[in-house]
């Protein structure tokens, strides 16, 4: 089976798919306009404009489609790749199987009439559309009723499930300070400059250490920020790492913590869940399919006071802290490991490339 992928290069969850579907024997080729060391093909941007290059590059697409012959065409996402793909009329005679984001679906239709347009559109030009959450494939269902979905998370490297085995998290206490993971860019939608405000008070007095990300749209204003509530340290920065470097920086954690306005169901959260960490997310529906508060805490988007509670009742040690943390790894376990949930993607795509219909 050829698969003619169509995602963004620079993507760690794009080589992460890519590496999976390669291993369990399917021929990939990588198209993107972005650029990563796993692309196969490089697109050519011809705009400023990341909307206008996605319209742009429809030719091109056409015409690697008609080289490579490709089985399937599998674009990622509805507002990027999947509309290019819908306007090259790839799906004309072969299968198109459309991953979507979350963001893809909860915020871009949002923004205009016409962004909302080229989602629907590119939904309705897929055979088949993924999504990793119920709460997404509602949302998808909302935009265009006929779409033909699947739910398959992400899923997480058995390497991040043995995290949970090495630490014996179950085995001990919290210990101050704690080690918090923020793994969410410095993007609006992520809110991570509420996260310092919430904790200042923690943070300066030592009680706490929070890790971000060295990058994002907002980074040089959250540092800032970050100087002046927090003079006395405590918060640092970790630049992208490869995937087996990230996986190990992962293990280094207790908590999980995520202020996103907005998700679907987060690989990051799962991530955290299956290497033992303890989870810790603004209540937003994307996020409750995984996280409903009896494995972790949600607490109330933007209540400082909330998240500041939350973590001095986290110091204290939080009631059955072992049975929570290993429930969560064998709920992961058993649904979200993604060698298995790749299978189950593959088999997808047989059934589409072979005629066959639900």
């Amino acid at each position: 089976m050829r698969v003619l992928l169509l995602a963004d290069g620079r993507s760690v969850h794009t080589v992460r798919y890519q590496r999976e579907l390669k291993r369990q024997g399917v021929e990939i080729i990588l198209a993107s306009l972005e650029r990563g060391e796993t692309v196969d093909v490089q697109l050519k941007k011809k705009s400023v404009s990341n909307s206008l290059n996605y319209f742009f590059v429809n030719r091109e697409i056409s015409e690697l489609v008609r080289k490579t012959d490709p089985d399937l065409v599998n674009p990622h996402f509805a507002s990027g790749y999947g509309f290019s793909t819908a306007v090259s009329r790839a799906g004309k005679n072969r299968p198109v199987i459309l991953h979507c984001l979350g963001s893809d679906i909860l915020v871009s239709p949002k923004k205009s009439v016409a962004h909302k347009r080229k989602v629907i559109f590119a939904l309705s030009k897929a055979s088949h559309i993924l999504v990793d959450s119920n709460f997404l494939a509602g949302k998808v269902s909302e935009l265009y009723k006929s779409a033909n979905i699947d739910v398959i998370p992400w899923g997480v490297e058995q390497e991040i499930l043995d995290l949970y085995d090495s630490k014996a998290k179950t085995e001990t206490a919290i210990a101050e300070p704690l080690k918090v993971l923020v793994p969410r860019p410095h993007n609006p939608v992520y809110n991570n400059l509420f996260i310092i405000e919430a904790l200042k008070e923690l943070i300066n007095k030592g009680r706490l250490s929070l890790f971000f990300p060295n990058w994002g749209d907002d980074r040089d204003k959250f540092k800032a920020e970050v100087s002046r509530l927090c003079p006395n340290g405590g918060v640092e920065y970790y630049d992208f790492k490869p995937r087996d470097e990230y996986i190990s920086f992962l293990g280094q954690f207790d908590i999980y913590l995520s202020a996103a306005y907005s998700d679907s169901s987060p690989a990051s959260l799962i991530e955290a869940m299956a290497a033992g960490l303890y989870p810790v997310a603004a209540d937003i529906p994307g996020v409750r399919e995984w996280l409903d508060g009896s494995n972790g805490v949600l607490y109330p988007p933007n209540d400082r006071g909330a998240l500041a509670d939350v973590f001095k009742k986290a110091m204290a040690r939080p009631d059955d802290l072992a049975g929570i943390l290993s429930a969560n790894h064998e709920r992961v376990k058993a649904t979200a490991v993604i060698s298995d949930n790749i299978k189950k993607t593959i088999e997808i795509m047989e059934r589409l490339i072979s005629g066959e219909r639900r």
